[in-house]
């Protein structure tokens, strides 16, 4: 996968790029002998090398040609050694064919939040399913749980991003506990700097736990997302400029409405991988807390639809597509796994979601000469990833494959990524893409 040639090999401050039809050595290649004008100097039929065009290049012990053009700046990084690839990637000298790099910068993104307020969220997340009664304690409720966790994660929010919620079902009382809202209850706004009215809504917004006493409201979780998908198909990219759109589901069942068709098993998927391939794109992140166990399999589904699963995951366990919280039965278990699960979402969400930038070159792009480097905060060697659209292990892909405006990167290599606090992302125009 590297393929950059080496500036430390060149003679005094000579510079050296390979042309994309550059001949190739057993050993990683060479090129031309040619002096800043373009003409081929000192053939020598000695050496062996051949150009395209019959002549031969003069090429020195180490490989590489004297007389370079001089490229200083051509490259935003360090390149490295052609001789150093990744394993089990074959070296492709292609890759480094006049590319021009330009600094990948994070997307800013919208986070609409929907949450499951139905009544089976009042109850103690280490109580027997089969046990239909509130938490003895209120504050160990999943409702109340879930609400503290809110209130960790949305000071966190970065200040450029958008934000959003909506509870469902939306008003409960006894002839309304299927009935979904239409836009969510604090709608999409910039989520401001910290103390933010914005911030303040999202949390003042949240209901108040229901008791024993309250309507046993159902889970119409197909009727929210579709209200929700609905929502953000109407929100004009003014609204949200730049942004990259995301749902954050979190429910603790399988829905109980049946009397609407969204609400079945196949109607939620076919939502959300519908909003998955939509233009803009709505990705979507799925947390199943406990009293979820029975529909596991549909919220793992649903993640990997939504476009956030991560690689080698499974629906039937135990390691499954989505957020699974079922294993955290305790109240201080599930406080502080659904809040780790969130700063995650957060973490997924904005480091491995980039903008593309405009091409250096001008004009028009083939994002089929489109590649993608990531450089280690820590001075390591930088590596290339692959594009790998079905995520099958380390690399990228494009929002929209036919008109892409984001680089997404797979979940092998985003979680890389969010551990180090420098990490560069550059993306270069001009090379043939380095596919899986």
């Amino acid at each position: 996968m590297r393929s950059l040639l080496s500036l430390r090999a060149l003679l005094a401050a000579a510079t050296l790029v390979a042309a994309c039809s550059s001949p190739t050595s057993s050993t990683g290649g060479y090129v031309a002998d040619v002096k800043s004008d373009g003409v081929t100097a000192d053939t020598n039929a000695a050496d062996g090398k051949t150009l395209a065009d019959g002549t031969d290049s003069e090429v020195i012990a180490d490989g590489v040609s004297a007389d370079a053009p001089d490229l200083s700046g051509f490259f935003d990084d360090d390149v490295q050694d052609t001789t150093t690839t990744t394993p089990d990637v074959p070296f492709n000298p292609d890759a480094a064919c006049n590319a021009i790099a330009a600094a990948g910068k994070p997307s800013p993104v919208s986070l609409l939040f929907v949450l499951d307020y139905s009544w089976s969220m009042c109850m103690d997340p280490s109580a027997p399913l089969s046990q239909l009664n509130c938490a003895t304690d209120p504050a160990k409720a999943k409702w109340s749980i879930l609400v503290d966790a809110m209130k960790a994660a949305v000071p966190a929010l970065p200040d450029n991003s958008f934000s959003g919620m909506v509870y469902y079902p939306d008003v409960v009382d006894s002839n309304t506990v299927c009935k979904v809202a239409s836009a969510p209850h604090v709608p999409l706004a910039a989520t401001g700097p910290v103390g933010s009215p914005q911030r303040a809504q999202l949390i003042s917004s949240l209901p108040a736990l229901l008791t024993d006493n309250s309507p046993v409201a159902s889970t119409p979780t197909g009727d929210a997302l579709q209200a929700m998908y609905a929502y953000y198909a109407a929100t004009p990219e003014s609204d949200l400029p730049g942004a990259s759109r995301y749902v954050i589901l979190i429910t603790d069942g399988k829905p109980t409405c049946g009397s609407s068709a969204a609400n079945s098993a196949a109607n939620i998927l076919a939502a959300v991988k519908g909003a998955n391939a939509a233009n803009p794109p709505v990705h979507t992140f799925v947390v199943g807390v406990p009293g979820s166990q029975g529909a596991a399999g549909t919220l793992s589904q649903a993640a990997k639809a939504g476009g956030t699963a991560p690689a080698k995951c499974s629906d039937t366990g135990p390691n499954y597509c989505h957020f699974d919280m079922t294993k955290y039965a305790t109240p201080a278990d599930l406080a502080t796994h659904l809040a780790d699960a969130l700063a995650a979402i957060k973490g997924q969400a904005i480091g491995c979601d980039y903008k593309i930038p405009p091409n250096p070159k001008g004009g028009s792009t083939d994002y089929a000469y489109v590649n993608v480097r990531y450089t280690p905060g820590d001075g390591s060697a930088p590596q290339d990833l692959v594009y790998n659209p079905a995520c099958t292990g380390p690399g990228w892909y494009f929002d929209d494959p036919v008109n892409p405006q984001h680089i997404l990167i797979c979940g092998d290599s985003c979680s890389v990524m969010m551990a180090d606090a420098n990490a560069k992302v550059d993306v270069l125009f001009g090379c043939p893409r380095q596919e899986k």
